[in-house]
């Protein structure tokens, strides 16, 4: 049997012995509850293009317009068979950008004043356009105003903004607008960007960042900003990295998970609001298999298909068992995962800046802050339980939501 998770100092009551078929069940019985959407949150069922929602002044959603969408619309001429991984970047919506990953090049679209979309120009794309320079790609990330990609021979590229050193080029404020190889590490892995900070995962499992460092988002013992990659201090054996805004995850060998950096709403898990210049334990967890952070709040997957939270709750993004939704409801940010039974049984889920997306059997669920229509449900109107805004059949097997801003993506 897989590991399970500890329990006893759990917020909420657990709940085990929950099938996928009875969360089925009692989302459905939310949803009959739940206002009726649009007509138009249904009415890409079987299109086979990538999905996007929500803001869209940057170009972000990829339709060529720079019009916010309430429900799916198509992101111009990207197919979702085509389509490797996506990553949403931006510190809000009015920055916000994307890259797709399709056959080991990458296309990019939305915000473009630092360089971000790798194009070698700054201006806006509301389409998605190939980057150049790249090729064999098999990892990319897209952070706040900046981005990195990663070749199949270990080597990181960046572009972007350059304000905090987080283009890892031993300079500071400027941006560049082409990729550019990030020197200083041995053969990397995996890939993440935070709103002003970049992380590498070493194939021998060791950790570096670089970039900004006032909220200790370094991982080094220090708040000073470092333009040129440095290994996060005592972190070994690590299979996966993820960064919020100002924080970041590192999922352990063992299958317990590690944090830094910002901590104003719990984000880093320790039971604490301080931010930590060193790596800290996030209570409680085990066996778990999946970790993906927000801007401001993070959810992790177990082995045994469980889905925990903590974090920035103030619209609902832990999907707690409140029946009502005012704007005016104060809610609690939870300083130690939480389990989100709805959740059990997903197959994929993304954090954006106040809201999630996950993907259970090929339906989406979004739920949180809706106030550009990152929900998708046809409304603007926040919700504190999940939404679903496609029929089954649609084939959708991942969801990505932008870092700070308000936009959704299903591909």
């Amino acid at each position: 049997m897989p590991p399970r998770l500890l329990r006893s100092p759990s917020p909420i009551p657990a709940r085990r012995g929950w099938t996928l078929a009875a969360v089925t069940t009692a989302m459905a019985a939310a949803l009959a509850a739940a206002p009726a959407t649009t007509p138009g949150a249904f009415a890409n069922e079987g299109n086979p293009t990538v999905l996007s929602w929500g803001a869209g002044r940057t170009g972000q959603l990829g339709n060529g317009t720079l019009a916010d969408s309430l429900s799916p619309s198509s992101v111009t001429s990207l197919f979702r068979g085509d389509v490797d991984q996506m990553s949403a970047g931006g510190t809000s919506s009015a920055d916000s950008f994307a890259l797709a990953r399709t056959d080991k090049t990458v296309k990019s679209w939305g915000h473009n004043s630092s360089g971000q979309l790798g194009n070698g120009g700054n201006t806006n794309q509301t389409v998605p356009t190939t980057v150049p320079r790249l090729n064999n790609i098999k990892d990319v990330a897209a952070g706040g105003k900046h981005a990195l990609a990663l070749d199949t021979s270990g080597q990181v590229y960046s572009w972007g903004d350059n304000t905090y050193g987080q283009l890892g080029n031993n300079r500071t404020g400027d941006s560049r607008t082409i990729p550019d190889r990030v020197q200083g590490m041995p053969k990397v892995k995996q890939i993440s960007a935070g709103c002003d900070f970049s992380l590498a995962l070493l194939e021998n499992g060791k950790v570096y960042a670089w970039g900004r460092g006032i909220h200790g988002q370094l991982g080094n013992g220090s708040r000073a900003t470092s333009s040129v990659p440095r290994q996060v201090t005592g972190l070994e054996n690590i299979v996966e990295i993820d960064a919020g805004c100002h924080h970041a995850l590192a999922l352990t060998a063992d299958d317990t998970v590690k944090s830094w950096g910002y901590n104003l709403y719990g984000q880093l898990g320790n039971s604490s609001t301080k931010s930590e210049t060193l790596p800290v334990d996030v209570d409680w967890l085990e066996g778990v298999s999946d970790i993906e952070a927000g801007a401001f709040h993070n959810y992790a997957k177990t082995s045994d298909s469980h889905v925990f939270g903590w974090g920035n709750n103030q619209y609902g993004q832990l999907l707690e068992g409140d029946e009502t939704f005012d704007s005016n409801i104060s809610r609690t940010n939870r300083t130690a995962p939480v389990e989100i039974p709805r959740l059990e049984g997903v197959q994929h889920l993304a954090a954006g800046a106040r809201h999630g997306v996950a993907v259970t059997a090929d339906d989406v669920f979004t739920w949180g802050h809706n106030g550009e229509g990152q929900l998708g449900n046809g409304t603007t109107v926040a919700r504190y339980d999940s939404v679903k805004i496609l029929k089954e059949g649609s084939a959708i097997k991942n969801v990505v939501a932008s870092l700070g801003g308000n936009t959704t993506y299903a591909y």
